[in-house]
């Protein structure tokens, strides 16, 4: 069995951070973040930590966190070793071109071992991500490193079919033959929120490795040990030195990095961290992949189960606290069911335990924001169900009603907490209207007896995952499904065949069927007008509807163009 890294017995501060860990926002999370200033800097800024030997996992607490470590303590717990930014990037570099020269196969057999790794830390790890982010352990087993074993077993099992060479053949070129390649990055920087520390900075840091990139992982401070545990777990596979390296410190450092100039950057975090992370990666430029924000919606049909349907809305607007991007923040009901929903959803709201099943808010700020949209709400005149603040940094859970509640805060920017809002519709059309009228596409869940007309209705909505008759975080846990949104939520997507193909770059190679030269091309010089009736000719027989005609004019344009090179062979 791999030993673990210690995680710091304390993590979350109540200073500006953000579930990102890039320069963060004085006054919010996720929430409120992109109007806010930016005032972090805090110490530890200008360095970084690898992890060089592993230790132990503290027990968890009962309690949430409290206020983090020094980040000089904080590399002590996790047995890491200080390095700046270009150091880093530096170590990566030399590393990289031995792990990127493997094939796929070979890089695939090297981590073969880690969905057993996982296995059998297991129950530890799940005491990692308890005593450093709060989370109720059902959440953290059932969320995060369950699906992270299934995130494994996917990639590990179609990485060569999905990455390997494949030829192209082209009708117009019959004498070449093509074949597309996938070749890494080189150094990637993963830069990774707190709200799921686990899951989330894995599936940024295992499809990079496997493509044969060197990753360089940057946690939210909030949760660095989880992080080292994590790179623990995957470099106890025996990856090269420097290949796997991780990177703790505030949101000035994940800044450094990008100036230390890696060939890729893949964020998830705030949209207005996004936008800097972006804007930073333009001036060389770096590629950037981005998952963002989300006011994730359930639409609830006229012909919807009530019980069924009221009870996933209930999960999935408070899982994890309500602190997670595809959480259901809106809900769409149709006016016949609205009363009956609402009455529904608030009696199922008011039983959850919310000191065994609820997780706490990650900081204290992160709680300031809940209770500032629902104060915002009551000054609308909105109806508020719930929403008590309770011990240990914890909310009830909270239910938005109202004539008004469209036009209110908590409708279109991100509360990330135990915070549902409901609106009621006409028709399917406006549904879809009110849908997409977010400048949010992360997410959406439908709920209708007629899957049929669901589906239908999910090709009209702006969003990048949608489930009928689930809640759509779920799709998050099932690994063949791509992950990523549209508009504010960012591009780029994980999981799935594209989170690999996000990891690479594609090199087409081009080279003769036949003999390794031959005579020159027909388009080459000295042109004349026999060149442009035989591509006139040539354009005829691509544009032609039928393939039988196609072929002929391929003939056709083949004949003139040898008759051409017949006449003058050479330049």
């Amino acid at each position: 069995m791999t030993p673990l890294p210690q995680s710091p017995p304390e993590s979350p501060s109540s200073a500006a951070t953000s579930p990102d860990g890039v320069p963060e926002f004085s006054s919010g999370g996720p929430g409120t973040a992109q109007n806010a200033p930016d005032t972090h800097a805090t110490e530890g800024s200008r360095s970084t930590a690898t992890v060089d030997r592993p230790a132990s996992v503290t027990t968890p607490s009962s309690s949430p966190p409290s206020s983090s470590p020094p980040p000089s303590e904080i590399r002590a717990a996790i047995g890491a070793t200080e390095r700046t930014a270009d150091d880093s990037i530096a170590r990566a570099r030399a590393a990289q071109p031995v792990w990127g020269a493997l094939s796929v196969d070979e890089r695939v057999r090297i981590l073969e071992r880690l969905p057993t790794i996982l296995l059998e830390n297991l129950d530890r790890a799940a005491d990692a991500i308890t005593a450093e982010n709060g989370k109720p352990r059902a959440e953290a087993i059932a969320h995060e490193l369950v699906p992270a074993i299934a995130l494994t077993r996917h990639h590990l099992d179609v990485a060569v079919e999905i990455l390997g060479p494949s030829r192209i053949a082209s009708p117009t070129a019959p004498y070449r033959t093509a074949m597309r390649t996938h070749r890494p990055y080189g150094v990637i920087v993963a830069i990774a929120p707190w709200n799921l520390p686990f899951l989330i900075p894995f599936s940024q840091v295992l499809p990079a490795l496997i493509a044969g990139n060197a990753v360089i992982l940057k946690p939210s401070e909030l949760t660095p040990g989880v992080a080292a545990l994590l790179v623990d777990l995957i470099a106890a596979c025996g990856l090269g030195d420097g290949v796997l390296q991780l990177a703790t410190g505030d949101g000035a450092l994940g800044a450094e990095l990008i100036d230390a100039r890696p060939d890729k950057v893949v964020f998830t975090g705030s949209v207005a961290t996004g936008r800097k992370v972006m804007a930073a990666a333009a001036r060389f430029p770096i590629p950037v992949g981005l998952e963002l924000g989300g006011v994730d919606a359930a639409i609830v049909l006229d012909d919807a189960d009530l019980e069924f349907t009221t009870s996933a809305v209930a999960w999935g607007a408070t899982f994890n606290g309500g602190q997670a991007c595809c959480s259901i923040e809106r809900v769409l009901v149709h006016t016949d069911l609205h009363d009956a929903f609402l009455a529904r959803l608030q009696d199922k709201l008011r039983r959850i335990d919310t000191r065994r099943d609820l997780a706490p808010a990650i900081d204290a700020r992160q709680e300031a924001i809940w209770h500032r949209h629902l104060e915002a709400a009551r000054e609308c005149g909105l109806e508020v169900s719930g929403g008590a603040a309770l011990r240990e940094r914890r909310c009830a859970p909270a239910l938005i009603s109202g004539d008004a509640v469209t036009d209110a805060e908590v409708w279109s920017e991100e509360t990330f907490g135990p915070v549902v809002a409901v609106a009621r519709f006409d028709s399917d059309e406006d549904a879809v209207a009110l849908h997409n009228d977010t400048r949010y596409g992360l997410t959406a869940s439908i709920f209708s007896a007629d899957t049929t007309r669901a589906r239908a209705l999910a090709q009209r909505l702006d969003a990048g995952a949608v489930s009928i008759n689930d809640v759509a975080a779920t799709m998050y846990s099932t690994p063949e499904l791509p992950w990523g949104g549209v508009g504010l939520s960012g591009f780029g997507r994980s999981h799935g065949p594209d989170a690999l193909l996000d990891a690479v770059w594609v090199q087409v190679i081009d080279s003769p069927r036949g003999p390794a030269f031959g005579p020159k091309r027909p388009w080459w010089y000295p042109y004349g007008p026999e060149l442009e009736d035989a591509m006139r000719t040539l354009g005829t027989a691509i544009a032609a509807p039928r393939p039988i005609s196609r072929l002929r004019g391929y003939g056709r344009a083949g004949y003139q163009l040898l008759s051409m090179l017949s006449r003058q062979p050479t330049l």
